[in-house]
Protein backbone atom coordinates (compact mmCIF):
# COMPACT_ATOMS: atom_id res chain seq x y z
CA UNK A 1 0.00 0.00 0.00
CA UNK A 2 1.18 3.27 -0.52
CA UNK A 3 3.25 5.17 2.51
CA UNK A 4 1.20 8.14 2.79
CA UNK A 5 3.43 10.72 0.81
CA UNK A 6 2.13 8.74 -2.40
CA UNK A 7 -1.76 8.68 -0.92
CA UNK A 8 -1.92 12.45 -0.31
CA UNK A 9 -0.57 12.63 -4.14
CA UNK A 10 -3.65 10.51 -5.54
CA UNK A 11 -6.27 12.37 -3.78
CA UNK A 12 -5.73 15.54 -6.24
CA UNK A 13 -8.41 14.48 -8.52
CA UNK A 14 -8.67 16.89 -10.80
CA UNK A 15 -8.10 20.55 -9.74
CA UNK A 16 -4.48 21.49 -7.73
CA UNK A 17 -5.10 24.14 -4.58
CA UNK A 18 -1.37 24.10 -3.39
CA UNK A 19 0.80 27.02 -4.24
CA UNK A 20 3.53 27.08 -6.30
CA UNK A 21 6.54 25.90 -4.15
CA UNK A 22 8.35 29.21 -3.05
CA UNK A 23 10.47 29.20 -0.89
CA UNK A 24 9.11 32.11 1.73
CA UNK A 25 12.08 34.46 2.84
CA UNK A 26 13.00 37.96 3.06
CA UNK A 27 14.57 37.68 -0.54
CA UNK A 28 12.68 35.67 -2.27
CA UNK A 29 9.45 38.13 -1.17
CA UNK A 30 11.26 41.02 -2.69
CA UNK A 31 12.76 39.13 -5.73
CA UNK A 32 11.01 39.97 -8.45
CA UNK A 33 8.57 37.36 -10.09
CA UNK A 34 8.16 36.89 -13.54
CA UNK A 35 5.15 35.48 -15.70
CA UNK A 36 5.39 34.25 -18.93
CA UNK A 37 1.87 32.79 -20.71
CA UNK A 38 2.90 30.79 -23.87
CA UNK A 39 6.61 32.48 -24.17
CA UNK A 40 4.72 35.92 -23.86
CA UNK A 41 5.67 37.32 -20.23
CA UNK A 42 2.63 39.44 -19.01
CA UNK A 43 2.74 43.32 -17.17
CA UNK A 44 0.89 43.83 -14.05
CA UNK A 45 0.14 47.17 -12.33
CA UNK A 46 0.43 45.75 -8.95
CA UNK A 47 3.37 43.10 -9.31
CA UNK A 48 3.05 39.40 -8.33
CA UNK A 49 4.02 38.71 -4.83
CA UNK A 50 4.46 35.77 -2.35
CA UNK A 51 2.13 35.61 0.26
CA UNK A 52 1.66 33.15 2.84
CA UNK A 53 3.87 31.03 0.96
CA UNK A 54 1.87 31.16 -2.50
CA UNK A 55 2.76 33.11 -5.15
CA UNK A 56 -0.29 35.52 -5.78
CA UNK A 57 -1.44 37.81 -8.83
CA UNK A 58 -3.51 40.57 -10.06
CA UNK A 59 -7.02 38.28 -11.53
CA UNK A 60 -7.89 40.49 -14.15
CA UNK A 61 -4.66 40.57 -16.04
CA UNK A 62 -4.19 37.13 -16.51
CA UNK A 63 -7.81 36.24 -17.80
CA UNK A 64 -7.91 38.90 -19.74
CA UNK A 65 -5.05 37.17 -21.29
CA UNK A 66 -6.85 34.59 -21.70
CA UNK A 67 -10.18 35.86 -23.26
CA UNK A 68 -12.11 34.77 -19.84
CA UNK A 69 -15.16 37.43 -19.06
CA UNK A 70 -14.75 39.02 -15.49
CA UNK A 71 -17.04 40.39 -12.83
CA UNK A 72 -17.25 40.84 -9.39
CA UNK A 73 -19.54 42.29 -6.77
CA UNK A 74 -17.81 45.20 -4.29
CA UNK A 75 -20.68 44.76 -1.19
CA UNK A 76 -19.71 40.65 -1.12
CA UNK A 77 -16.50 41.18 -2.59
CA UNK A 78 -17.27 37.87 -4.91
CA UNK A 79 -15.29 37.44 -8.10
CA UNK A 80 -16.32 35.37 -11.15
CA UNK A 81 -14.31 34.79 -13.86
CA UNK A 82 -15.63 32.39 -17.13
CA UNK A 83 -13.39 31.12 -19.83
CA UNK A 84 -14.86 28.28 -21.85
CA UNK A 85 -17.65 25.73 -20.03
CA UNK A 86 -14.96 26.64 -16.59
CA UNK A 87 -16.90 28.96 -14.25
CA UNK A 88 -14.49 29.84 -11.18
CA UNK A 89 -15.94 32.12 -8.24
CA UNK A 90 -13.62 32.98 -5.41
CA UNK A 91 -14.37 35.67 -2.11
CA UNK A 92 -11.73 38.26 -1.02
CA UNK A 93 -10.32 36.91 2.68
CA UNK A 94 -11.83 33.58 1.76
CA UNK A 95 -10.39 29.97 1.57
CA UNK A 96 -13.09 28.65 -0.26
CA UNK A 97 -13.66 28.77 -4.08
CA UNK A 98 -15.93 27.25 -6.18
CA UNK A 99 -15.14 25.54 -9.72
CA UNK A 100 -18.27 25.07 -11.96
CA UNK A 101 -19.70 24.68 -8.67
CA UNK A 102 -17.84 22.31 -6.48
CA UNK A 103 -16.41 23.76 -3.49
CA UNK A 104 -12.63 23.88 -3.42
CA UNK A 105 -10.09 25.16 -0.46
CA UNK A 106 -7.25 27.34 -1.11
CA UNK A 107 -3.93 27.30 0.34
CA UNK A 108 -4.33 31.40 0.67
CA UNK A 109 -7.01 33.93 0.58
CA UNK A 110 -7.85 35.93 -2.16
CA UNK A 111 -6.42 39.77 -1.25
CA UNK A 112 -6.65 43.05 -1.84
CA UNK A 113 -3.33 44.85 -2.72
CA UNK A 114 -3.23 48.74 -3.96
CA UNK A 115 -6.89 48.38 -5.37
CA UNK A 116 -6.18 45.56 -6.96
CA UNK A 117 -7.39 41.75 -6.05
CA UNK A 118 -4.78 39.32 -6.07
CA UNK A 119 -5.49 35.27 -6.19
CA UNK A 120 -3.38 32.34 -6.09
CA UNK A 121 -1.66 31.84 -9.33
CA UNK A 122 -1.01 28.00 -9.48
CA UNK A 123 -5.37 27.69 -8.64
CA UNK A 124 -6.19 29.90 -11.22
CA UNK A 125 -4.15 28.66 -13.83
CA UNK A 126 -4.77 24.81 -13.18
CA UNK A 127 -8.44 25.87 -12.79
CA UNK A 128 -8.52 26.63 -16.52
CA UNK A 129 -6.65 23.29 -17.66
CA UNK A 130 -2.96 25.49 -18.31
CA UNK A 131 0.18 24.10 -17.12
CA UNK A 132 2.10 25.28 -14.29
CA UNK A 133 5.66 25.43 -13.37
CA UNK A 134 7.49 27.32 -10.93
CA UNK A 135 11.43 28.04 -11.71
CA UNK A 136 12.68 28.90 -8.15
CA UNK A 137 16.00 30.23 -9.97
CA UNK A 138 14.45 32.46 -11.98
CA UNK A 139 11.60 33.33 -10.05
CA UNK A 140 9.62 32.92 -13.28
CA UNK A 141 6.15 31.10 -13.16
CA UNK A 142 5.39 29.72 -17.15
CA UNK A 143 1.89 28.74 -18.14
CA UNK A 144 0.83 27.33 -21.33
CA UNK A 145 -2.48 27.05 -22.58
CA UNK A 146 -1.02 24.02 -24.98
CA UNK A 147 1.87 21.62 -24.87
CA UNK A 148 2.79 19.26 -27.42
CA UNK A 149 3.78 15.70 -25.86
CA UNK A 150 6.60 13.23 -28.00
CA UNK A 151 5.96 9.68 -27.76
CA UNK A 152 6.96 6.75 -29.23
CA UNK A 153 4.56 7.31 -32.01
CA UNK A 154 5.31 10.76 -32.43
CA UNK A 155 3.89 14.17 -31.00
CA UNK A 156 0.23 15.32 -29.16
CA UNK A 157 -0.83 18.15 -28.89
CA UNK A 158 -2.53 18.79 -26.01
CA UNK A 159 -4.99 22.04 -24.97
CA UNK A 160 -5.96 21.77 -21.37
CA UNK A 161 -4.17 19.61 -19.08
CA UNK A 162 -6.46 16.57 -18.84
CA UNK A 163 -8.03 15.41 -15.97
CA UNK A 164 -10.16 12.47 -17.44
CA UNK A 165 -7.10 9.86 -17.86
CA UNK A 166 -7.16 6.27 -19.13
CA UNK A 167 -4.56 4.00 -18.33
CA UNK A 168 -3.59 0.98 -20.41
CA UNK A 169 -0.89 -0.74 -19.16
CA UNK A 170 0.11 -1.94 -15.75
CA UNK A 171 3.24 0.09 -15.30
CA UNK A 172 1.76 3.32 -15.84
CA UNK A 173 -1.29 2.72 -13.17
CA UNK A 174 1.23 2.68 -10.57
CA UNK A 175 3.35 5.34 -11.96
CA UNK A 176 -0.12 8.00 -12.33
CA UNK A 177 -1.05 7.43 -8.79
CA UNK A 178 2.47 7.71 -7.92
CA UNK A 179 2.15 11.23 -9.12
CA UNK A 180 -0.92 12.05 -7.98
CA UNK A 181 -3.08 11.27 -10.77
CA UNK A 182 -6.01 8.61 -9.94
CA UNK A 183 -6.95 7.63 -13.49
CA UNK A 184 -11.46 7.24 -14.47
CA UNK A 185 -10.44 3.84 -16.37
CA UNK A 186 -7.43 1.43 -15.85
CA UNK A 187 -6.62 -2.04 -17.01
CA UNK A 188 -6.86 -4.95 -14.42
CA UNK A 189 -3.54 -5.84 -13.02
CA UNK A 190 -2.16 -9.55 -14.04
CA UNK A 191 -2.69 -10.91 -10.73
CA UNK A 192 -4.90 -10.00 -7.49
CA UNK A 193 -7.29 -8.49 -10.16
CA UNK A 194 -8.74 -5.89 -10.76
CA UNK A 195 -5.84 -3.92 -9.02
CA UNK A 196 -2.39 -4.78 -7.33
CA UNK A 197 -3.17 -4.53 -3.58
CA UNK A 198 -0.46 -2.08 -2.87
CA UNK A 199 -2.45 0.38 -5.74
CA UNK A 200 -5.96 -0.94 -4.47
CA UNK A 201 -6.46 1.63 -1.71
CA UNK A 202 -6.10 4.28 -3.95
CA UNK A 203 -7.81 2.84 -7.14
CA UNK A 204 -11.58 3.04 -5.65
CA UNK A 205 -13.82 4.02 -8.36
CA UNK A 206 -12.11 3.41 -11.16
CA UNK A 207 -13.05 1.66 -14.07
CA UNK A 208 -12.08 -1.41 -14.68
CA UNK A 209 -11.33 -1.71 -18.49
CA UNK A 210 -10.25 -5.58 -18.97
CA UNK A 211 -6.78 -7.11 -19.86
CA UNK A 212 -3.56 -4.96 -20.86
CA UNK A 213 -3.63 -7.21 -23.78
CA UNK A 214 -6.67 -6.50 -24.83
CA UNK A 215 -8.44 -3.08 -23.41
CA UNK A 216 -12.30 -2.76 -23.70
CA UNK A 217 -12.41 -0.27 -25.92
CA UNK A 218 -16.28 0.72 -25.64
CA UNK A 219 -15.55 0.93 -22.23
CA UNK A 220 -13.48 3.72 -22.92
CA UNK A 221 -15.28 4.97 -24.81
CA UNK A 222 -18.43 5.60 -22.56
CA UNK A 223 -15.95 7.39 -19.95
CA UNK A 224 -15.38 10.32 -22.51
CA UNK A 225 -11.30 10.18 -21.76
CA UNK A 226 -9.62 13.62 -22.32
CA UNK A 227 -6.28 11.53 -22.18
CA UNK A 228 -5.09 7.92 -23.47
CA UNK A 229 -1.71 6.56 -22.36
CA UNK A 230 -0.88 3.31 -23.61
CA UNK A 231 2.07 1.26 -24.95
CA UNK A 232 3.64 0.86 -28.44
CA UNK A 233 4.41 -2.70 -27.76
CA UNK A 234 0.60 -3.59 -26.39
CA UNK A 235 -1.44 -1.21 -28.53
CA UNK A 236 0.51 -0.37 -31.90
CA UNK A 237 -2.46 -1.75 -33.94
CA UNK A 238 -5.55 -0.04 -32.35
CA UNK A 239 -3.63 3.44 -32.11
CA UNK A 240 -5.95 5.02 -34.72
CA UNK A 241 -8.84 3.91 -32.93
CA UNK A 242 -7.59 5.49 -29.95
CA UNK A 243 -6.63 8.51 -30.99
CA UNK A 244 -10.17 8.97 -32.23
CA UNK A 245 -11.34 8.59 -28.65
CA UNK A 246 -8.86 11.15 -27.52
CA UNK A 247 -5.55 12.68 -27.22
CA UNK A 248 -3.14 9.44 -27.21
CA UNK A 249 0.37 9.22 -25.95
CA UNK A 250 1.93 5.92 -26.38
CA UNK A 251 5.49 4.68 -23.92
CA UNK A 252 8.51 3.09 -26.20
CA UNK A 253 8.66 0.45 -23.62
CA UNK A 254 7.00 -0.58 -20.67
CA UNK A 255 9.07 -0.73 -17.74
CA UNK A 256 11.08 2.01 -18.34
CA UNK A 257 9.28 3.37 -15.47
CA UNK A 258 11.81 6.75 -15.42
CA UNK A 259 10.97 7.79 -19.02
CA UNK A 260 7.46 6.79 -18.76
CA UNK A 261 7.06 8.88 -15.57
CA UNK A 262 8.76 12.14 -16.92
CA UNK A 263 6.35 11.76 -20.10
CA UNK A 264 3.05 10.95 -18.30
CA UNK A 265 3.70 14.43 -15.97
CA UNK A 266 4.90 16.88 -18.33
CA UNK A 267 1.08 15.95 -19.98
CA UNK A 268 -0.46 16.03 -16.82
CA UNK A 269 1.11 19.04 -15.28
CA UNK A 270 2.93 16.88 -12.51
CA UNK A 271 6.11 17.45 -12.79
CA UNK A 272 7.17 19.19 -9.52
CA UNK A 273 5.85 15.63 -7.82
CA UNK A 274 7.91 13.58 -11.01
CA UNK A 275 10.93 15.60 -9.82
CA UNK A 276 10.85 15.21 -6.29
CA UNK A 277 10.39 11.42 -6.15
CA UNK A 278 13.17 11.01 -8.62
CA UNK A 279 15.07 12.95 -5.96
CA UNK A 280 14.98 11.21 -3.26
CA UNK A 281 14.94 8.48 -5.53
CA UNK A 282 18.83 9.01 -7.07
CA UNK A 283 19.62 10.50 -2.68
CA UNK A 284 18.52 6.31 -2.23
CA UNK A 285 20.50 5.15 -4.90
CA UNK A 286 23.38 6.94 -3.98
CA UNK A 287 23.32 5.14 -0.36
CA UNK A 288 22.80 2.07 -1.16
CA UNK A 289 25.93 2.26 -3.43
CA UNK A 290 28.00 3.75 -0.46
CA UNK A 291 27.40 1.39 1.68
CA UNK A 292 27.64 -1.94 -0.92
CA UNK A 293 31.27 -1.50 0.43
CA UNK A 294 32.87 -5.48 -0.39
CA UNK A 295 29.30 -6.69 -1.01
CA UNK A 296 29.60 -4.75 -4.54
CA UNK A 297 31.97 -7.45 -5.76
CA UNK A 298 29.15 -10.33 -5.46
CA UNK A 299 27.37 -11.51 -8.40
CA UNK A 300 23.81 -11.18 -8.60
CA UNK A 301 21.29 -13.35 -11.02
CA UNK A 302 18.05 -12.57 -11.62
CA UNK A 303 15.73 -15.77 -12.67
CA UNK A 304 12.18 -16.86 -13.90
CA UNK A 305 11.00 -20.02 -14.39
CA UNK A 306 8.55 -20.21 -17.02
CA UNK A 307 5.31 -22.14 -17.51
CA UNK A 308 6.34 -23.81 -20.88
CA UNK A 309 9.00 -25.37 -18.98
CA UNK A 310 11.67 -23.77 -20.26
CA UNK A 311 13.63 -20.66 -17.55
CA UNK A 312 14.97 -17.29 -18.49
CA UNK A 313 17.81 -15.16 -16.48
CA UNK A 314 16.40 -11.27 -17.03
CA UNK A 315 19.89 -9.41 -17.77
CA UNK A 316 18.36 -5.80 -18.16
CA UNK A 317 14.20 -5.43 -18.05
CA UNK A 318 12.45 -3.28 -15.17
CA UNK A 319 14.16 -5.42 -12.29
CA UNK A 320 17.56 -5.92 -14.34
CA UNK A 321 18.06 -1.99 -15.16
CA UNK A 322 17.58 -1.39 -11.25
CA UNK A 323 20.20 -3.73 -10.19
CA UNK A 324 22.57 -2.08 -12.75
CA UNK A 325 21.76 1.27 -11.81
CA UNK A 326 23.07 0.18 -8.32
CA UNK A 327 25.83 -1.12 -9.37
CA UNK A 328 25.42 -4.94 -8.59
CA UNK A 329 27.68 -7.17 -10.52
CA UNK A 330 26.25 -9.70 -13.03
CA UNK A 331 28.17 -13.09 -13.64
CA UNK A 332 30.31 -12.86 -16.65
CA UNK A 333 28.23 -15.58 -18.83
CA UNK A 334 25.12 -12.98 -17.84
CA UNK A 335 26.66 -9.99 -19.02
CA UNK A 336 25.66 -9.80 -23.16
CA UNK A 337 25.39 -6.02 -24.51
CA UNK A 338 21.97 -5.62 -25.99
CA UNK A 339 20.41 -8.55 -23.90
CA UNK A 340 16.90 -8.20 -21.99
CA UNK A 341 16.59 -11.71 -21.21
CA UNK A 342 18.43 -15.07 -21.84
CA UNK A 343 16.14 -18.08 -22.89
CA UNK A 344 16.87 -21.65 -21.63
CA UNK A 345 15.40 -23.81 -23.11
CA UNK A 346 17.33 -27.20 -21.18
CA UNK A 347 18.29 -28.34 -17.57
CA UNK A 348 21.90 -28.66 -18.76
CA UNK A 349 21.85 -24.97 -18.83
CA UNK A 350 21.63 -24.42 -15.16
CA UNK A 351 25.27 -23.44 -14.32
CA UNK A 352 24.64 -20.45 -16.50
CA UNK A 353 21.75 -18.98 -13.88
CA UNK A 354 24.65 -19.27 -11.24
CA UNK A 355 25.55 -16.36 -9.14
CA UNK A 356 26.96 -15.36 -5.25
CA UNK A 357 23.30 -14.46 -4.84
CA UNK A 358 20.18 -15.45 -6.77
CA UNK A 359 16.38 -13.72 -7.06
CA UNK A 360 13.93 -16.01 -8.28
CA UNK A 361 10.68 -13.41 -9.67
CA UNK A 362 8.75 -16.61 -10.75
CA UNK A 363 5.23 -16.00 -11.40
CA UNK A 364 2.18 -17.32 -9.20
CA UNK A 365 -0.31 -16.63 -11.97
CA UNK A 366 -0.45 -19.95 -12.66
CA UNK A 367 0.56 -23.51 -11.88
CA UNK A 368 3.10 -24.31 -14.77
CA UNK A 369 5.05 -21.73 -13.61
CA UNK A 370 5.33 -22.96 -9.91
CA UNK A 371 5.72 -26.56 -12.28
CA UNK A 372 8.73 -25.79 -13.80
CA UNK A 373 10.34 -23.71 -11.01
CA UNK A 374 9.78 -27.70 -8.49
CA UNK A 375 11.18 -29.30 -11.66
CA UNK A 376 13.99 -27.08 -12.33
CA UNK A 377 15.34 -26.90 -9.04
CA UNK A 378 15.03 -30.96 -8.48
CA UNK A 379 18.04 -30.94 -10.86
CA UNK A 380 21.52 -31.23 -9.30
CA UNK A 381 23.47 -28.93 -11.08
CA UNK A 382 20.85 -26.32 -9.51
CA UNK A 383 21.37 -27.82 -5.98
CA UNK A 384 25.35 -27.34 -6.86
CA UNK A 385 24.92 -23.38 -7.92
CA UNK A 386 26.79 -21.23 -5.52
CA UNK A 387 23.91 -19.25 -4.43
CA UNK A 388 21.55 -22.43 -3.51
CA UNK A 389 24.66 -24.14 -1.22
CA UNK A 390 25.25 -20.83 0.39
CA UNK A 391 21.92 -19.71 1.29
CA UNK A 392 21.10 -17.21 -1.07
CA UNK A 393 18.66 -18.06 -3.55
CA UNK A 394 15.39 -15.79 -2.73
CA UNK A 395 11.98 -15.70 -4.13
CA UNK A 396 11.16 -12.09 -4.05
CA UNK A 397 7.89 -10.55 -5.06
CA UNK A 398 6.90 -11.05 -8.90
CA UNK A 399 4.55 -7.87 -8.70
CA UNK A 400 6.79 -5.45 -7.35
CA UNK A 401 10.28 -6.81 -8.81
CA UNK A 402 8.45 -7.16 -12.45
CA UNK A 403 4.87 -7.83 -13.47
CA UNK A 404 3.96 -3.50 -12.42
CA UNK A 405 7.00 -2.08 -13.46
CA UNK A 406 6.42 1.15 -12.24
CA UNK A 407 7.76 3.96 -10.12
CA UNK A 408 6.68 2.85 -6.61
CA UNK A 409 7.17 -0.64 -7.63
CA UNK A 410 10.71 0.70 -8.08
CA UNK A 411 10.35 1.78 -4.55
CA UNK A 412 9.65 -0.95 -3.05
CA UNK A 413 12.01 -3.29 -4.74
CA UNK A 414 14.67 -1.07 -3.63
CA UNK A 415 13.37 -1.45 -0.15
CA UNK A 416 13.84 -5.13 -0.71
CA UNK A 417 17.21 -5.11 -1.87
CA UNK A 418 18.32 -2.86 1.38
CA UNK A 419 16.94 -5.65 2.93
CA UNK A 420 18.75 -9.03 1.07
CA UNK A 421 22.05 -6.70 1.73
CA UNK A 422 21.37 -6.50 5.35
CA UNK A 423 21.84 -2.74 5.23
Amino acid sequence: MFKSLFRNMALCLSLIVAAVSVPFTAAAAAAPISVVLDGEKLSFDVPPQVIGGATMIPYSALTKKLGATLSSDPKTKKLKVTRGKTTVELTVGSTQATVNGQSVKLDAKAVEKNGRTLVPLRFLGEAFGLWVNWNGSTKTVTLESKRTIEHAMGTTTLTSVPKRVVVLFNGMVDVSLTIGVKPVGAVESWIQQPWYNYLRADMGGVKSLGSELQPNLEAIVALKPDLIIGAKTRHEKIYSQLSAIAPTIFASELFGWKDNMAMAAKALNKEDQSTAFMNDWNKRVADFKSKLGSRANMEVSLVRFQEDSSARIYVTGFAGSIMQELGLKRPKAQQLDGKVIIDLDSQEQIPLMDGDIIFDITSSLGTGELEAQQEWQQNPLWKNLKGVKNGKYYRVNEITWNMSGGATAAKMMLDDLYFYFDM
